[in-house]
């Protein structure tokens, strides 16, 4: 069990920062809980009174953490800011905006609560220090994905235009409040009567949309272009991981090097034992392609069971041109298939005062750019004894 308290769940993001005494961007140290990084910049270009977009971060901090990091503000002001969740604090200027490029990675301290023994966890520590762990995007990075008509960025690549545009509007993900999941219920119930659900819409994308539609109705290619290119990157991004988990799974499972198993959003994650050198040279210095029109694979094997899940798919790799949206477009990069914690170190074990008879355990780490933290402790905690925590444990394959 964790982030039981905000304050348990304490991230610290790593970035190299050009500080300078002067720029066109303002630097600002952004600490907060309860709220999402996109969540805390709205509420502060409403009280700056400045433009969503002037705002820029690397990184979406977790919601239900204590998180702390780094944005910029085109001409920001030089003000600091101290509220019940959320502080803001200048710290210099940059000649450029903030962006992802710029994480070098997150430190993190951490506390697990509800652990009913705790010799597994410490055995795993000292496994993961010499064989990492997969390094799965985890389901943080699927949010947006709706389980029952997929993902919006396949159906793009699937020349699915109104279901693209269907997935986007009216998708109910589990971090929705109760009145906008009626209202998107809404939409869905009065879809293609574009002028009720233009009466319906409240966000400046959505009215924008339905209002074209109205005039447009068969023009659903034309109306994808009207969603804010960030989200659509943001919404490419998820399917990109989605297509890089599976081909990591599909690999670890033709290996034979299956550990355990732990449900997720998007599909299972399958994590390894590496029993061998031969097994543990190949995985610790393998990196996976995300999914492009071009991309570089390692070797052939990766090559053969990614063409595999497209076939599967109905995509081929051209597909990945796109001809609607072209303001955005997959680009490949390499992600290591293993994610090692820096000075991964047990802070404190103790008996558990808010669970009687288990134990709680606090950890601090380090891990690069892009690594899960979250994989990790799904990593740490595979085994029998711990199958209380906020995801379900199945036994080893």
């Amino acid at each position: 069990m964790i982030k039981v308290k905000p304050e348990e769940f304490r991230v610290i993001e790593k970035a190299n920062l050009s500080l300078s005494p002067s720029g066109a961007y303002r630097v600002y140290r952004l600490t907060k809980k309860r709220l999402t990084t996109e969540e805390a910049c709205r509420r502060l270009a409403q009280y700056l009174k400045c433009p969503l977009s002037n705002i820029s971060w690397g990184g979406r901090k977790d919601k239900h953490g204590f998180t702390t990091q780094y944005i910029t503000i085109y001409q920001g002001q030089d003000i600091s800011l101290e509220e019940k969740n959320l502080q803001l604090e200048p710290i210099g200027f940059m000649e450029r905006p903030m962006g992802p490029d710029l994480i070098e990675g997150n430190y993190f301290e951490i506390t697990m609560r509800g652990l009913k023994e705790i010799d597994s966890v410490l055995k795993a520590i000292e496994e993961v220090k010499t064989s990492g762990f997969a390094n799965y995007f985890d389901d943080q990075r699927f949010r947006s994905y709706d389980p029952q008509r997929g993902f919006f960025a396949e159906k793009i690549l699937l020349r699915h235009y109104n279901g693209a545009l269907k997935i986007y509007l009216t998708s109910i993900t589990p971090s929705l409040k109760k009145k906008e999941r009626e209202r998107r219920l809404a939409f869905l119930t009065n879809w293609k009567n574009w002028e009720k659900c233009l009466d319906l819409a409240r966000k400046p994308e959505e009215k924008k949309i339905f209002s074209f539609l109205a005039k447009n109705p068969n023009k659903s290619e034309l109306a994808l272009q009207l969603i804010p290119p960030p989200e659509v990157a943001f919404l490419y991004a998820a399917y990109q991981a989605h297509l890089w988990n599976e081909l990591l799974r599909r690999l670890i499972k033709f290996k034979g090097v299956a550990l355990a198993k732990v449900a997720g959003r998007e599909g299972e994650y399958l994590f390894w034992q590496l029993t061998n050198e031969k097994e543990k040279n190949y995985f610790l210095n393998l990196k996976l392609p995300t999914a492009a029109r071009q991309m570089e694979f390692p070797d052939d094997l990766t090559k053969k069971l990614f063409f595999e899940i497209l076939k599967e798919k109905n995509l081929v790799l051209s597909a990945f041109r796109t001809k609607v949206l072209r303001l955005i477009s997959f680009r490949s990069y390499l992600r290591p298939a293993a994610s090692f914690p820096i000075n991964l170190r047990i802070l404190e074990i103790s008996e558990d005062e808010l669970h009687l008879g288990q134990k709680k355990l606090s950890l601090s780490f380090e891990l690069a750019r892009g690594s899960y933290a979250t994989m990790l402790l799904k990593r740490l905690t595979l085994q029998k004894g711990n199958t209380n925590l906020c995801w379900p444990t199945n036994d080893s394959e």
